[in-house]
């Protein structure tokens, strides 16, 4: 159980010493995640920056998750999800494109002139605050791989065991303290898991690390 989220970065910390530097990025997915990456990064003295997912969702009733795409090219679909909605390519197409311009315009407004993306080769760690559903997970870890990481770990204070395993065949590395057979939602295994603004995830990212 942890505090806060403040408080699941710091002890994801202790799992992830080897990666020290500011040769190594910290991607904090946007809401929950960014508060986690900072307080990941400051003790690692890692760069930080935002990375940006929406999900896709086939309007209801009820609505239907399909997949997940970034602010760049890297996209996640289930194709039995598509089926299951009754959605068309052509409504699937409209649905990746809004999402890809509403993540790409929070994204800039997060991010301004800060760090661009990572380093060809470096090695990037992505953080969230939990994992129950593997789409905005996956996709964040295949945007990370198509902006030019060379070894790509994600890490999350708590997540479904289903979950973790997946993320095993798209990340390098799966980092994740608690991953308990009953997980349902990632606010279980938090005291305080208030909202996270769009204005409080840019001063943190604002914040020197």
């Amino acid at each position: 159980m942890y505090s806060d989220r403040q408080d699941a970065g710091r002890q994801l910390v202790t799992c992830l010493r080897r990666y020290t530097g500011a040769d190594v990025r910290i991607l904090g997915l946007h809401g929950g995640g960014v508060p986690v990456a900072a307080e990941t990064a400051a003790p690692l003295g890692c760069a930080l920056d935002v990375l940006v997912v929406r999900e896709l969702v086939v309007p209801g009733p009820p609505g239907v998750l399909v997949g997940a795409v970034a602010e760049g090219p890297a996209r996640v679909l289930d194709e039995e999800a598509v089926r299951r909605a009754g959605a068309g390519e052509a409504q699937i197409g409209e649905l990746e494109r809004d999402a890809r311009v509403e993540a790409r315009a929070l994204g800039l407004r997060l991010r301004g002139r800060r760090l661009g993306p990572p380093p060809a080769g470096r090695d990037v760690i992505v953080v969230d605050d939990g994992a129950a559903c593997r789409f905005a997970a996956e996709v964040a870890c295949r945007e990370a791989r198509a902006q030019g990481a060379g070894r790509v770990v994600f890490a999350v204070p708590a997540a479904s065991p289903a979950t973790v395993d997946h993320l095993r065949t798209v990340a390098d590395e799966v980092v994740c303290p608690l991953s308990p057979v009953f997980f349902v939602t990632a606010s279980d295994f938090y005291l305080d898991f208030a909202p996270v603004t769009e204005a409080g995830a840019g001063r943190l990212l604002a914040r020197p690390v």
